[in-house]
Protein backbone atom coordinates (compact mmCIF):
# COMPACT_ATOMS: atom_id res chain seq x y z
CA UNK A 1 0.00 0.00 0.00
CA UNK A 2 1.34 3.40 -0.96
CA UNK A 3 1.35 6.18 1.64
CA UNK A 4 1.61 9.85 0.85
CA UNK A 5 1.89 12.92 3.08
CA UNK A 6 1.88 16.66 2.46
CA UNK A 7 1.10 19.89 4.27
CA UNK A 8 0.90 23.59 3.70
CA UNK A 9 0.61 26.64 5.89
CA UNK A 10 -2.35 28.68 4.75
CA UNK A 11 -3.00 32.29 5.72
CA UNK A 12 -6.69 31.42 6.15
CA UNK A 13 -8.38 30.13 9.33
CA UNK A 14 -8.77 26.39 9.91
CA UNK A 15 -12.57 26.65 9.60
CA UNK A 16 -12.30 28.05 6.08
CA UNK A 17 -9.84 25.40 4.97
CA UNK A 18 -11.98 22.71 6.59
CA UNK A 19 -15.02 23.98 4.68
CA UNK A 20 -13.19 23.76 1.34
CA UNK A 21 -12.13 20.16 1.97
CA UNK A 22 -15.59 19.21 3.28
CA UNK A 23 -17.26 20.52 0.10
CA UNK A 24 -16.66 17.29 -1.82
CA UNK A 25 -19.17 18.12 -4.56
CA UNK A 26 -16.92 21.00 -5.67
CA UNK A 27 -13.83 18.81 -6.14
CA UNK A 28 -14.27 18.30 -9.91
CA UNK A 29 -13.89 22.07 -10.40
CA UNK A 30 -10.35 22.23 -9.00
CA UNK A 31 -8.92 18.95 -7.69
CA UNK A 32 -6.81 17.04 -10.22
CA UNK A 33 -8.18 13.62 -11.19
CA UNK A 34 -11.69 14.29 -9.77
CA UNK A 35 -14.29 13.85 -12.49
CA UNK A 36 -17.51 13.68 -10.44
CA UNK A 37 -18.63 13.69 -6.82
CA UNK A 38 -22.17 13.45 -5.43
CA UNK A 39 -23.29 13.17 -1.81
CA UNK A 40 -25.88 10.39 -1.56
CA UNK A 41 -26.47 10.42 2.20
CA UNK A 42 -25.68 12.70 5.12
CA UNK A 43 -26.19 12.54 8.88
CA UNK A 44 -24.49 14.15 11.92
CA UNK A 45 -21.07 14.99 10.49
CA UNK A 46 -20.89 11.88 8.28
CA UNK A 47 -21.71 11.61 4.61
CA UNK A 48 -21.54 9.01 1.86
CA UNK A 49 -20.42 10.04 -1.59
CA UNK A 50 -20.20 8.43 -5.00
CA UNK A 51 -17.05 9.75 -6.62
CA UNK A 52 -15.32 9.28 -9.94
CA UNK A 53 -11.61 9.83 -10.41
CA UNK A 54 -9.88 9.71 -13.76
CA UNK A 55 -6.36 9.53 -15.03
CA UNK A 56 -6.16 9.45 -18.81
CA UNK A 57 -8.61 6.83 -20.09
CA UNK A 58 -8.87 5.12 -16.67
CA UNK A 59 -11.98 5.95 -14.61
CA UNK A 60 -12.57 4.77 -11.05
CA UNK A 61 -16.04 5.10 -9.57
CA UNK A 62 -16.25 4.36 -5.86
CA UNK A 63 -18.25 4.92 -2.70
CA UNK A 64 -16.68 6.87 0.15
CA UNK A 65 -17.64 7.58 3.74
CA UNK A 66 -16.51 10.90 5.18
CA UNK A 67 -16.42 11.65 8.91
CA UNK A 68 -15.94 15.27 9.94
CA UNK A 69 -14.85 16.83 13.23
CA UNK A 70 -15.21 20.51 12.44
CA UNK A 71 -12.84 22.36 12.23
CA UNK A 72 -9.99 19.97 13.08
CA UNK A 73 -10.24 16.71 11.13
CA UNK A 74 -11.77 14.99 8.14
CA UNK A 75 -11.43 11.25 7.55
CA UNK A 76 -12.39 9.67 4.22
CA UNK A 77 -12.51 5.91 3.64
CA UNK A 78 -13.33 4.38 0.27
CA UNK A 79 -13.44 1.04 -1.52
CA UNK A 80 -14.74 -0.30 -4.80
CA UNK A 81 -14.37 0.72 -8.40
CA UNK A 82 -10.84 -0.64 -8.66
CA UNK A 83 -9.79 0.58 -5.21
CA UNK A 84 -8.80 -1.98 -2.63
CA UNK A 85 -8.18 0.73 -0.07
CA UNK A 86 -8.24 4.52 -0.01
CA UNK A 87 -8.03 6.56 3.16
CA UNK A 88 -7.51 10.28 3.51
CA UNK A 89 -6.74 11.92 6.84
CA UNK A 90 -7.01 15.71 6.72
CA UNK A 91 -5.87 17.84 9.65
CA UNK A 92 -6.36 21.56 10.23
CA UNK A 93 -4.22 23.13 12.94
CA UNK A 94 -4.97 26.74 13.86
CA UNK A 95 -1.86 28.93 13.94
CA UNK A 96 -1.36 32.49 15.10
CA UNK A 97 -1.92 33.69 11.54
CA UNK A 98 -3.75 31.08 9.48
CA UNK A 99 -3.52 27.32 9.79
CA UNK A 100 -1.52 24.25 8.88
CA UNK A 101 -3.31 21.90 6.49
CA UNK A 102 -2.00 18.34 6.47
CA UNK A 103 -3.00 15.30 4.44
CA UNK A 104 -2.03 11.66 4.89
CA UNK A 105 -3.26 9.35 2.16
CA UNK A 106 -3.14 5.55 1.95
CA UNK A 107 -3.87 4.10 -1.49
CA UNK A 108 -3.99 0.57 -2.82
CA UNK A 109 -5.60 -0.54 -6.06
CA UNK A 110 -7.46 -3.87 -6.33
CA UNK A 111 -5.31 -4.98 -9.28
CA UNK A 112 -1.61 -5.50 -8.46
CA UNK A 113 -0.62 -4.37 -11.97
CA UNK A 114 -2.72 -1.21 -11.73
CA UNK A 115 -1.45 -0.64 -8.19
CA UNK A 116 2.13 -0.62 -9.48
CA UNK A 117 1.30 1.87 -12.24
CA UNK A 118 -0.78 4.13 -9.99
CA UNK A 119 1.81 4.13 -7.21
CA UNK A 120 4.46 5.32 -9.67
CA UNK A 121 2.19 7.99 -11.11
CA UNK A 122 0.95 9.11 -7.70
CA UNK A 123 4.21 9.82 -5.87
CA UNK A 124 3.25 13.47 -5.50
CA UNK A 125 -0.49 12.81 -5.08
CA UNK A 126 -0.85 14.22 -1.56
CA UNK A 127 1.21 17.30 -2.42
CA UNK A 128 -0.86 17.85 -5.56
CA UNK A 129 -4.10 17.64 -3.57
CA UNK A 130 -2.97 19.91 -0.74
CA UNK A 131 -1.68 22.37 -3.31
CA UNK A 132 -5.07 22.33 -5.08
CA UNK A 133 -6.91 23.18 -1.85
CA UNK A 134 -4.47 25.88 -0.77
CA UNK A 135 -4.68 27.50 -4.21
CA UNK A 136 -8.47 27.21 -4.16
CA UNK A 137 -8.56 28.94 -0.77
CA UNK A 138 -6.46 31.75 -2.16
CA UNK A 139 -8.74 32.10 -5.18
CA UNK A 140 -11.91 32.03 -3.06
CA UNK A 141 -10.83 34.03 0.00
CA UNK A 142 -8.13 36.47 -1.19
CA UNK A 143 -10.56 39.22 -2.23
CA UNK A 144 -11.03 40.29 1.36
CA UNK A 145 -7.66 39.33 2.76
CA UNK A 146 -4.92 40.88 0.62
CA UNK A 147 -2.82 37.76 1.36
CA UNK A 148 -0.41 35.96 -0.94
CA UNK A 149 -0.77 32.34 -2.03
CA UNK A 150 0.42 29.69 0.45
CA UNK A 151 3.38 27.39 -0.19
CA UNK A 152 3.05 23.62 -0.15
CA UNK A 153 5.66 21.39 1.46
CA UNK A 154 5.93 17.60 1.44
CA UNK A 155 5.47 16.26 4.96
Amino acid sequence: MARYHAQCVSPYPAERMFDLVADVESYPAFVPWWVDSKIIGQEDGVYQTIQTMGLGPVRLRFLSRTTMERPNRIHVAAKGGGLKHLELFWGFEELEQGCRVSLSMDLQMASPALDLVVSRLSRDAAKTMVDAFCRRAHAVYRENSGLSAPRVRPA
